[in-house]
C-alpha cells in the first residue's frame, strides 16, 4: 500500500482589521501550528495577498510557494499553491485569468465583480512515483453568477485540453462561491467531456464567517475538491479543519483536507 497524499483547499482570508480577534495577525500562529501538525503535501490557498504570500514563504521553508496575484502587475490578492519539498516534485506550472483574454493580466468577464479571478495550475509528482498529477486551484467570483459559470466552463475546457496532452489524475480545488444545486456546481457534476466527481459531497457547510453564520450545506458548502472518475475510486477521506480556540478560527472558511491513496 502506498503512502497517502494529503491535499488541502484553504481560503486563508486577507488581513482585514475589521475581523477583530480573527484578524490575520491573531490567526497566524494557529495556521502555522495546524500545517505543522497535519503535514499536507499540497495546499491550495485562496485570498492570498502579496503580504500574506511573503509571510507564508518566510515561515514555511519546508514548502515551495507558487504565488500568483490577480492584478495587472501580477500582484495583490490571488492564489498560491504550497508544495512540500521533501515529498513532491514540481513538473510544470501555469496560471490564466478567468476572462475572454486569459493571458492578459487583470482581465475579467464583462459581467463580473471588480475583482479579476485566476486559475492556477501545477503538474506535480510525488517523489519516487512514476506518474504525475494535475492540480487546479480556483477562486470563482463572489458576486456574478454569470462570471462563476463562465469561469468554471473555462477551467473545465482547459482541463480537457490538458488531458489530451497529458492524461494524468486531476484535482480541482478551491472556493467556488456557489453551493450544491447551483448552476455552477451542476455544470461540474454534468461535464461530459471529462467527467469529474465531487469528493466533498455531504461534508457539510464550509463557510462560517468566523462562527457568526451557521448555514446548511446547500448554502454554506462553497469549498470543493473534485477529481477524475478513476481517482475517485481510490481510498480517500475528506476532513474539515474546524479548529477554534478562544473564539479564534483558522479562517472564515473551514479548510477542506483530502487524504487519498494514489
Amino acid at each position: 500500500m502506498s503512502t497517502p497524499i494529503k491535499i488541502v483547499s484553504f481560503n486563508i482570508r486577507g488581513a482585514w482589521k475589521g475581523d477583530g480577534i480573527n484578524s490575520f495577525p491573531h490567526r497566524v500562529g494557529a495556521i502555522l501550528f495546524k500545517l505543522d501538525r497535519e503535514q499536507p503535501d499540497v495546499v491550495c490557498f485562496q485570498e492570498v495577498s502579496t503580504r500574506i504570500a511573503g509571510f507564508l514563504e518566510r515561515h514555511l521553508p519546508e514548502y515551495l510557494l507558487l504565488y500568483r496575484g490577480r492584478e495587472v502587475g501580477m500582484t495583490g490578492e490571488g492564489l498560491a499553491i504550497a508544495i512540500r519539498r521533501d515529498t513532491m516534485e514540481l513538473m510544470s506550472t501555469d496560471c490564466f485569468w478567468l476572462s475572454e483574454t486569459p493571458y492578459i493580466p487583470g482581465s475579467r468577464f464583462a459581467d463580473q465583480s471588480e475583482c479579476p479571478r485566476v486559475c492556477q495550475i501545477a503538474m506535480l509528482r510525488r517523489k519516487g512515483d512514476k506518474e504525475p498529477f494535475w492540480v487546479y486551484n480556483n477562486h470563482l467570483d463572489h458576486i456574478s453568477d454569470s462570471a462563476r459559470i463562465l469561469g468554471i466552463h473555462q477551467t473545465m475546457e482547459r482541463i480537457s485540453s490538458d488531458q489530451q496532452k497529458f492524461a494524468f489524475p486531476v484535482f480541482i480545488l478551491g472556493d467556488f462561491n456557489a453551493g450544491p444545486g447551483t448552476e455552477t456546481i451542476r455544470y461540474c457534476d454534468e461535464y461530459a467531456a471529462f467527467p469529474i466527481v465531487d469528493l466533498t459531497r455531504g461534508c457539510g457547510s464550509t463557510f462560517h464567517n468566523f462562527g457568526r453564520e451557521e448555514r446548511d450545506e446547500a448554502e454554506g458548502h462553497i469549498d470543493f475538491i473534485y477529481v477524475d472518475k478513476a481517482t475517485a475510486e481510490k481510498p480517500h477521506q475528506i476532513t474539515l479543519w474546524t479548529d477554534v480556540k478562544d473564539g479564534i478560527y483558522l479562517t472564515d472558511h473551514y479548510p477542506v483536507s483530502l487524504t487519498i491513496e494514489l
